[in-house]
């Protein structure tokens, strides 16, 4: 899976605004069941791959300390679920990280500024690159 900045935007957004359960339950509705579908039909169901894709941002997002009180499990199969063991909250980092992401074109600029000074672009990275970065990013064009 590669890592999906804009995806980690909207899921740190919808914790902003308290809309993430509803965001995960439509996730949910993707597979849902059919008309005369038998339980055993349903047990063998494979889980959309979008939906784990953003359960995996999930799960890394809440165990970066980004998110709190979303729990993501995975099953020997490979199935994600999920459970909200409170509201689920963004931690101050978490809305560092969000702003950072909100910036104009900041995810084009840091990749480039990244590229140049030889850094992976990971999640620790970003947030690092962006509090040494931010002033020179403006100056990239």
């Amino acid at each position: 899976m590669r890592l999906d900045w804009s995806l980690i935007r909207t899921i740190l957004a919808h914790v902003e605004a308290e809309t993430i359960q509803e965001f995960l339950q439509d996730a949910d509705s993707i597979s849902q069941w059919r008309e005369g579908q038998l339980l055993s039909e349903r047990l063998e169901d494979k889980q959309n791959p979008a939906q784990a894709v953003v359960l995996r941002h999930i799960k890394l997002l809440a165990s970066a300390n980004y998110i709190e009180n979303i729990e993501i499990k995975e099953s020997a199969d490979g199935y994600f679920s999920y459970a909200c063991t409170g509201a689920p909250e963004m931690t101050l980092e978490g809305y560092s990280l969000l702003e950072s992401l909100r910036t104009d074109n900041f995810i084009g600029k840091l990749k480039k500024y990244a590229k140049e000074k030889g850094v992976p672009l990971t999640i620790e990275n970003v947030i690092e690159l962006a509090k040494i970065a931010l002033p020179a990013l403006v100056k990239i064009d």
